[in-house]
């Protein structure tokens, strides 16, 4: 059976001041107006089938998750993007390539940092009410502010917030003042935007952040360096009612 465990915890420096730190030269001020478009892959059969994935699945798209995609691509075709990002993972890259291909002119940068968070020893496994009793343990560790829990083999909270905003501290390095969209994974970006929006989630509340399939979260920043979300987990490319494109 696999074991919650106790790992190093890692001090990190305050979020508006790791994304302050710019490795080449660029200051806050030229980042503002940068525009992110975070966006989840579309549908595996494992997300169907309720099977836990993580890093270590290499999924790929079903036919739900291709539609999503084709979507996704349409809602961004006019976009003015000046990048596309995406997870390694196979289910990543056949939804970027989807959208990559109404932009010929932009070659899509994979990175390691935005895949999965590591679930360790459960990848590969069904949900089960034994696993149920272990994740909610883990939530309940959470809960508590106990960030540094792993599960036997995989990766802390704390390990993924390292990771994700280094990447985003590379993009808005290398894309100040553009648009640039990436695609990654569900409890990745529930803890990279729940990080990036200290002061309305902090991890503490990063179970309220949504992630469909597709969903587009749009961050931006302003010349002081602070980020915002004008659009959450928005969905109305697949023809969900009550939702508004905003772009």
């Amino acid at each position: 059976m696999c074991r919650w465990s106790r790992l190093r915890t890692h001090i990190l420096t305050p979020l508006p001041r790791v994304l302050a730190i710019s490795e080449n030269g660029t200051t806050l001020r030229d980042r503002a107006g940068t525009t992110l478009y975070l966006v989840r892959h579309g549908q595996t059969a494992h997300n169907r089938e309720r099977i836990v994935q993580g890093r270590r699945i290499d999924s790929t798209l079903d036919a739900t998750g291709r539609r999503q995609a084709e979507a996704l691509a349409r809602r961004f075709a006019d976009a003015p993007l000046d990048a596309l990002y995406a997870s390694p993972l196979r289910r990543a890259r056949q939804t970027v390539r989807v959208v990559a291909e109404q932009h010929p002119r932009l070659d899509v940068r994979y990175d390691e940092d935005l895949e999965e968070i590591s679930w360790g020893c459960f990848e590969g496994e069904p949900t089960s009410e034994a696993m149920d009793g272990a994740f909610g343990d883990v939530r309940a560790d959470w809960r508590d502010g106990h960030f540094d829990r792993a599960v036997e083999g995989g990766e802390s909270v704390l390990d993924v917030q390292k990771r994700a905003l280094r990447v985003v501290r590379g993009i808005l390095d290398a894309h100040a003042g553009g648009t640039v969209l990436a695609v990654a994974h569900g409890r990745f970006l529930r803890i990279l935007i729940a990080s990036l929006l200290e002061e309305e989630y902090g991890l503490m509340n990063m179970h309220r952040v949504e992630h469909d399939n597709t969903g587009v979260n749009r961050l931006t920043w302003d010349a002081d360096g602070a980020c915002t979300a004008p659009l959450m987990n928005c969905t109305a490319h697949l023809g969900k009612k009550g939702e508004a494109l905003v772009e």
